[in-house]
């Protein structure tokens, strides 16, 4: 079960230092080095968290709602990190969509961020990747995530008024950006942030294992 989302009203500034390592591989580690401006692992009012805004390591995931590497991930592994990770106050999970596959993926971030209006963002995220169909087949279209909204008990009139603004074009193009300089280049791309600001890198739907290795890592600073 999902823990209540925290907004988190205030930024953390983290800015990535000239060192950040892109290794060809999947992993990656560095250090963050703490800036006056706003780096790719900010955190701001309008960032989904699930979790204790308290807890001491975050990890980022930068998803596209149509990737099926994505929906591997959150069917085999993201159960276990919420439970053994989140639940119990040792990471939070932070959602910054890195839409890769097109105009469906962009409808459906501001579909997401619609419902986080009305404190149902992950419930939005955990039904979009329930029904993913294939990349670019419609499935994601804007008919279907107003369907969605209404399967979920939104209020429409106020689903449908800020689904309809464009009000989230700035952050999701921002959230792209950022996953960009972090060096990413498809999805999903998770970056474990430590209470020091030390990060790791992690590419693909990987397992619960790699996870709780680079949390540890984190974690000690």
């Amino acid at each position: 079960m999902r823990r209540p989302v925290f907004l988190i009203a205030v930024v953390i500034a983290l800015a990535l230092g000239a060192g950040y390592l892109a290794f060809s591989g999947t992993l990656s580690q560095s250090n963050t080095t703490n800036g006056s401006g706003l780096g790719p692992l900010s955190i701001n009012s309008a960032t989904p968290v699930l979790g204790s805004a308290n807890a001491p390591v975050a990890i980022f995931e930068f998803g596209d709602f149509q990737c099926t590497y994505c929906h591997q991930w959150f069917l085999n592994t993201e159960p276990q990190i919420i439970q053994d990770l989140v639940n119990t106050g040792k990471t939070k999970l932070v959602w910054k969509d890195f839409d890769y596959y097109g105009p469906d993926s962009t409808s459906a971030s501001e579909a997401a961020y619609a419902a986080g209006e009305q404190g149902k963002f992950w419930q939005f995220y955990d039904y979009l990747y329930s029904h993913q169909g294939t990349p670019n087949s419609g499935w994601a279209s804007r008919a279907n995530l107003v369907t969605f909204a209404q399967n979920l008990g939104l209020n429409m009139t106020q689903f449908n008024l800020s689904f309809s603004s464009g009000k989230y074009d700035s952050l999701i193009k921002s959230n792209f950006a950022d996953g960009q300089k972090l060096g990413a280049s498809g999805t999903p791309t998770f970056v474990v942030l430590g209470p020091n600001g030390k990060t790791v890198q992690l590419v693909g739907a990987q397992p619960y294992s790699a996870f709780e290795t680079a949390v540890n890592s984190v974690a000690g600073g």
